[in-house]
């Protein structure tokens, strides 16, 4: 062949094992050993030995590889070339159909690897989790660690059936039905990037009316007239200082209960008076600069003196100080105080704009100082606006706290001896 350097040819009419075995390389030379029916082996200088055979595809003469020796032994290349030739006649190139045969095995052997449920949450996780909050990301975590991976972690998705999956949301929703409707979410988005990962065709999340109906309330608010029994129980109720600034704290600045117990140190500006929350912890995706009354900052202070200088978080976890207090803290303080009834940590923001919009307060600072920017072009430009008003207005709201108190904030008591949250010691006090 004129594209193969040849200088020597041995012409058998059948090939050995024997002889195979016996031919050693001729250096700077690659020899061919013939075999019957135009099967023969390529010996290459360094002594690689190449199955090959010329047929004719569409007219044209192609080389077609039929393996390698010893792997494909001669038995094997005859059956190979066999093959070869009724590939050939219904019009398909050996060589080509080897190489897809190559991918795909490739391919099935990745969507082994990749295509368990537990890879694909894996891998839709490393996408869209930088999107979201901490505390959101914890959440989704716990909720896929205990409800979906004990059941379909090591499954193919391809296998995963829409009956299943309905029949796991129900059951979930019977215990926590919140839970089971951010699965169905968690399970159509895993899906969806399984789709676009070309793990399979179609998704099988149930719709959504396989799960009943949310009861969409708002978050319980505490009536005005209710804040300063809750206040004086708050004071009187022994906990720790740590939990009782927190909590104190939610309602000073009307804040939404993560932003105040995943707060940082260096998120404080105590010169300036204020707290600025990156926009990673924000549900807008937007900083957020919170004025500081002079009751707040006090509290801050009184932390400060409290804690080492190198602790990261305001109120850490008791368990692990790395992390932030747990996300229900507040809300049990609420509970055992008798009010968890009647509200939640998050309903003193709606507490604090009921109150300013019955004194008719300008709505723009009242919705900046709940993180409400207006929407739009607006809204970018007057996101840092208002400062002065919204200082003003909580420390307005501050003070009325105080009012409905019946005095001032109280000194905090001591923090508890291991720094963390504090269970509440003393008795509730009558709501």
């Amino acid at each position: 062949m004129s594209t193969l350097t040849e200088t020597k040819q041995r012409q058998r009419k059948v090939l050995t094992d024997t002889f195979i075995k016996s031919t050693k390389p001729t250096p700077g030379k690659t020899v061919r050993l013939a075999d019957a029916s135009g099967l023969f082996m390529l010996v290459k200088p360094n002594g690689s030995k190449l199955w090959r055979s010329l047929l004719y595809l569409h007219g044209k003469q192609v080389m077609v590889a039929l393996g390698k020796y010893p792997e494909t032994g001669l038995a094997e290349a005859r059956e190979a070339l066999t093959k070869a030739r009724k590939q050939v006649a219904a019009g398909i190139h050996p060589n080509e159909a080897k190489a897809e045969a190559k991918i795909k095995a490739i391919q099935e052997a990745q969507s082994k690897e990749l295509g368990t449920f537990a890879a694909a949450c894996a891998s839709w996780r490393e996408v869209t989790d930088p999107d979201l909050r901490p505390s959101s990301i914890r959440q989704r975590e716990r909720e896929i660690k205990n409800d979906l991976l004990p059941t379909l972690k090591t499954r193919h998705v391809a296998s995963i059936t829409r009956v299943e999956l309905t029949a796991l949301l129900r059951k979930v929703e019977k215990r926590a039905p919140e839970t089971s409707k951010n699965l169905r979410a968690h399970l159509d988005g895993i899906f969806e990037h399984a789709i676009d990962s070309g793990l399979l065709d179609t998704n099988p999340t149930p719709p959504r009316r396989i799960l009943k109906k949310r009861n969409s309330t708002n978050h319980a608010a505490l009536p005005a007239d209710r804040i300063g029994d809750f206040l004086r129980a708050v004071d009187a109720a022994g906990m720790a200082a740590h939990t009782r600034i927190a909590m104190l704290l939610t309602v000073m600045t009307a804040s939404r209960k993560d932003e105040i117990i995943s707060a940082r140190w260096s998120e404080l500006d105590m010169e300036a008076g204020q707290f600025i929350i990156p926009k990673e912890r924000m549900k807008k995706k937007r900083d957020h600069i919170i004025p500081l009354s002079t009751q707040a900052i006090a509290l801050l202070r009184d932390l400060r003196d409290m804690v080492p200088v190198t602790r990261v978080h305001l109120f850490p976890n008791r368990r692990d100080a790395s992390r932030p207090m747990a996300n229900r803290s507040l809300n049990a303080v609420m509970e055992r105080l008798g009010f968890g009834d009647e509200g939640t940590p998050h309903g003193f923001r709606a507490a604090f704009s009921t109150h300013f919009n019955e004194l008719e307060a300008n709505p723009d600072v009242v919705e900046l100082c709940l993180s409400h920017p207006p929407r739009g072009v607006r809204g970018d430009y007057n996101r840092a606006l208002l400062l002065d008003q919204r200082r003003e207005m909580l420390q307005q709201w501050s003070d009325f706290l105080d009012e409905q108190r019946g005095g001032p904030t109280v000194p905090p008591l001591e923090m508890s001896k291991h720094g963390g949250e504090a269970e509440i010691t003393a008795a509730p006090a009558a709501a």
